[in-house]
């Protein structure tokens, strides 16, 4: 058996190999997609002195958005 990647560029295309699935001439193989991304995997994806060069840019950010609503 041999696999490939399809991409689709209508509901009328999934309706088609839908079909040709029922009568046993191809099957479809879904896509897992993970439910829950865990924060442990960008663990190390930046430098803790970024990380904090980071936070104070947003805190300044906050706070320059404050002065200008208030």
């Amino acid at each position: 058996m041999e696999t490939l990647r399809v991409g689709l560029k209508n509901k009328n295309a999934l309706t088609i190999l839908k079909g040709l699935e029922r009568a046993k001439i191809i099957e479809l193989i879904y896509n897992e997609i993970p439910e829950n991304v865990s924060p442990i995997q960008f663990k190390g994806a930046i430098s803790k002195k970024r990380a904090i060069e980071l936070v104070n840019e947003i805190e300044q950010s906050r706070e320059e958005w404050d002065e200008r609503t208030t």
